[in-house]
């Protein structure tokens, strides 16, 4: 009889509680959080890596930025 309680519980290790509270869902929100929080700090690094290693898989050569002719905006002209 006992065996039979404890199958019809809504508690039982074999199933979870029917209740989800703020007690419960807050910490699964705070390591959430702190994960997106992760990936926007650092996702200009995140997606350098997965770049790198893309093109090294792929054997393409290294990115390199395109050359530009800058004047040197220190640099001024003077026509005298």
């Amino acid at each position: 009889m006992n065996v039979l309680f404890t199958l019809l519980s809504l508690t039982t290790p074999m199933r979870p509680p029917l209740y989800l509270g703020p007690d419960t869902l807050l910490p699964i929100a705070s390591l959430l959080a702190a994960i997106a929080g992760f990936f926007l700090i650092f996702w200009r690094l995140i997606v350098k890596f997965f770049k790198t290693v893309y093109r090294r898989v792929r054997g393409l050569p290294e990115e390199v930025p395109p050359e530009m002719d800058l004047d040197d905006p220190t640099e001024e002209e003077t026509d005298n």
